[in-house]
């Protein structure tokens, strides 16, 4: 892993964060661990300054940040909290989203090794926690969570970052973003059966029935994601369902995603009034054959793309022009196939889809 902590070293920082005493994260108890780790504590205008003790880490990209309560955590922090996150970068590799991806999945199997599997784990899309704007490149995220902290392998900006923060203001702004509205919720999130998420709670999820706010939310959750399943190491399998007219609702798409993403289209309906597929964009399999493999066998694919090559806004506007064609009235007459949201161990919802399982 290019720019990278060494493992021993990395492993060894995840350890001690996680058994931090951070109190009610206030300045004193935070300012206690930050010198406990070795770094200096220099006040400023704009809030403290964490100064570890090589060269090479004091540059802005490799230094450990606090995360002050500001006027979008304020809402969500109780007790005199003032501070929502510690966050310290691990790796800052060179070569793009690529790069990113692979040095997220490389630290996340030294902490799952270390620590088991993570209780929680998903993509933040947009928005990220108190409103936060998604690193251009993914948004992966997996949780080692805690009754009081909660220690977190986040996606920055530069790349993977360890994040220390309370449970509570995180949690709580994320449920409260169940109100329904469009956009509310990106990404997915999803959660494992075990004693470490009791009392986690679960915002309600937003529908549309308006195709050009589905097909901007369905652009939006394409565009990153071979980053983010990569990153986690996890394969998503969605078939789509869709209420044809004349017909009980048959899977139409079939969606991989592990390292690289392909979507299949099955045809219900040919003939006269609807289009030839080919004039949305889908590859005939007779011209080439899809490349991933796929449980629903279908005559046409979407081709496949990898980290950094999918043109979100174009595989949905072709998957939206299908089914209008189609005669398909609503988003709302969409649903996704059964067992889509089981992904190993994880029951996953898709917020950014809008969608979720037939009942």
């Amino acid at each position: 892993m290019t720019g990278a902590w060494g493992e021993a070293r990395m492993v060894e920082l995840a350890r001690r964060l996680r058994k931090a005493e951070t109190g009610g994260w206030s300045g004193p108890e935070l300012r206690t661990v930050a010198e406990g780790l070795g770094w200096q504590w220099q006040d400023g205008p704009a809030g403290p300054r964490l100064v570890t003790g090589t060269d090479a880490e004091a540059s802005s990209r490799w230094a450990p940040r606090l995360r002050l309560v500001d006027r979008f955590e304020k809402d969500y922090v109780h007790g005199g909290q003032e501070y929502v996150g510690l966050y310290v970068p691990v790796a800052l590799p060179e070569d793009g989203a690529v790069g990113k991806a692979a040095a997220f999945r490389a630290v996340a199997e030294m902490l799952t090794q270390e620590f088991g599997p993570a209780p929680v784990m998903g993509a933040y899309g947009d928005p990220g926690p108190f409103y936060d704007s998604a690193p251009l490149w993914g948004s992966p995220f997996l949780r080692w969570r805690e009754r009081e902290n909660t220690l977190e392998l986040h996606a920055g900006e530069h790349g993977p970052e360890l994040l220390l923060q309370p449970t509570d203001p995180v949690e709580d702004w994320f449920w409260r973003q169940g109100h329904g509205e469009h956009y509310a919720l990106g990404g997915f999130f999803g959660s494992r059966p075990v004693s470490a998420n009791a009392g986690l709670g679960y915002p309600g999820r937003w529908r549309t029935d308006d195709w050009d706010v589905f097909s901007r939310a369905l652009g939006n959750f394409l565009d990153t994601l071979p980053a983010e399943t990569h990153a986690l190491g996890i394969e998503l399998d969605l078939g789509f369902h869709a209420l044809v007219p004349g017909t009980y609702g048959p899977i139409l798409f079939h969606l991989v995603c592990g390292e690289r993403l392909e979507i299949v289209y099955e045809p219900v309906r040919t003939g006269e009034g609807i289009a030839d597929p080919s004039s949305f964009g889908w590859i005939p399999h007779t011209t080439r054959p899809a490349v991933l493999d796929h449980w629903l066998e279908a005559p046409y694919h979407s081709g496949d793309f990898g980290i950094g090559e999918v043109d979100g806004r174009r595989l949905a506007r072709m998957m939206v022009d299908t089914l209008r064609d189609l005669g398909v009235a609503s988003p709302e007459d969409l649903s996704l196939s059964d067992h889509a949201q089981q992904v190993g161990d994880y029951h996953v919802d898709y917020y950014g889809l809008t969608l979720q399982e037939n009942p």
